[in-house]
């Protein structure tokens, strides 16, 4: 450490920067700062509409309801042939979709276990505008952290929690801001990271994580050459902007018209607490089984009829194209307001400033229902115009879970949804043999 110091001063490299690279010089490689987001979507979607899609360069192209991740499609896997466990299926299974059982019987739901694993908070989130009338009731309950956990509804105050603590974002080496280190490091010169290199070189690259880091300055910069500067490192020493949640500060989150704008708060603010580490596992709960939102809010797919009923229990090619459209909605919420900050240098990855936020997150898209208006929660044939259309549990995977996920692909198999739950695990380096008492397995096809 103290000969990498000194001949960082001997290149003119100044003392808090060269101070940072000596105590990284003797680092081994750190864990990646992995993030999840479970992102819930009601009531299944239309197979017919959500196929085909397509391979290599034609990759989600043929989707009608995945068709706004194609500029992430490098990034994203889809999972077929998933059945809801034990045969549960209908309202019912939504308690299931993240527990696995029934009424989430001897288990808590996965995000908490996650959570658990890696020593953090779990935060639960929600766009659910229900009737004051009717009340929060069993078939809107999602999540279970040993009670059944009603989401915070209001962006404004979810951000209270999701950045509490924000100034420096947390650091995986005491002493090291990642951003100001990174920022810093981006300004060396050609000359300035090969005598560095040089300093180093008594060390494997395995153990040597400042090595790491200086290749990756060396091709970041490389990358930019002819097409302006790197990219500007994020800065969290304080809570960033959001204006989607300024945007609906006082505003009351259960009015059914400000569904678009309170969801839009939900996703920037989660995006913006995964980018600074103050938030690591986040479920967004958008709705519940059978919500009767009327999809004519500003800002929504233009489709004035219910979400629920007629909507998602259309049988008719009219009907199930509307439906379609409604959870394309979703999905483009998805991409413009969460995906889109993600896709930038990972503050937190001290090794790679290559590597994304999206790199090192799990997004994961499920219902609790295959098709809306078969009801069924299992991997079965729906009859489409006089056509069997192969159904099952949705389940779309975005981001790179750290190195974990093999991406862009269509991945069929015939499990139960619980081994579903037990990859997400797995992928967060929290490995499960069991859920609630039952034996569980990764499934290894969607690992790189």
């Amino acid at each position: 450490m103290r000969r990498t110091f000194l001949q960082a001063l001997g290149l003119g490299i100044a003392a808090p920067l060269a101070a940072k690279m000596s105590r990284l010089a003797v680092a081994g490689p750190g864990d990646r700062p992995k993030r999840l987001f479970i992102f819930y979507v009601p009531h299944g979607m239309p197979p017919e509409h959500l196929m085909p899609y397509g391979e290599g360069e034609t990759f989600l192209q043929g989707s009608n309801v995945l068709s706004p991740l194609m500029p992430y499609r490098d990034r994203v896997a889809v999972v077929r042939g998933l059945s809801m466990n034990g045969g549960i299926s209908n309202h019912v299974a939504i308690r299931a979709t993240l527990t696995g059982f029934a009424e989430g019987e001897g288990s808590n739901s996965i995000d908490h276990l996650i959570a658990d694993g890696m020593g953090v908070t779990p935060h639960v989130l929600g766009a659910i505008p229900y009737d004051k009338g009717a009340g929060f009731y069993s078939d809107c309950y999602l999540v279970k952290h040993g009670s059944w956990v009603r989401p915070i509804e209001s962006p404004v105050e979810a951000v209270t929690q999701l950045f509490q603590g924000v100034g420096p974002a947390p650091m995986p080496m005491p002493g090291v801001d990642e951003n100001k280190f990174r920022a810093a490091t981006l300004g060396l010169t050609e000359g300035e990271i090969e005598a560095m290199q040089g300093v180093v070189s008594g060390l494997t690259r395995e153990e040597n994580k400042l090595a790491l880091h200086l290749d990756a300055i060396r091709n970041l910069k490389a990358k930019a050459s002819g097409e302006g500067p790197p990219p500007p490192m994020v800065s969290c020493d304080s809570k960033p902007a959001l204006p989607a949640v300024e945007a609906v500060a006082g505003l009351d989150p259960l009015n059914q018209s400000f569904f678009g704008k309170i969801l839009d708060a939900h996703l920037e603010a989660s995006a913006h607490a995964f980018v600074c580490g103050s938030a690591r596992v986040i479920t967004l709960q958008n709705m519940w089984v059978n919500a009767g939102l009327n999809f004519g809010f500003e800002g929504g797919p233009g489709i004035a009829k219910g979400h629920h009923d007629p909507v998602s229990h259309s049988w008719d090619g009219a009907g199930r194209a509307e439906f379609a459209q409604c959870q394309k909605w979703f999905f483009e919420r998805l991409a413009s307001k969460f995906l889109a900050v993600l896709d930038q240098p990972d503050p937190l990855d001290l090794e790679d400033p290559t590597r994304t936020v999206l790199d090192n997150s799990l997004v994961y898209v499920c219902s609790e229902v295959s098709d809306g208006a078969n009801h069924n929660s299992d991997h079965s044939d729906v009859w489409i115009d006089g056509q069997p259309v192969s159904s099952s549990l949705p389940a779309i995977l975005i981001g790179g879970g750290g190195g974990y996920l093999k991406t862009r692909r269509v991945v069929q198999v015939d499990r139960s949804h619980i081994d579903m739950l037990a990859t997400l695990a797995d992928a967060m380096d929290v490995p499960l043999g069991s859920i609630g008492g039952q034996s569980v397995s990764a499934i290894q096809e969607l690992k790189a």
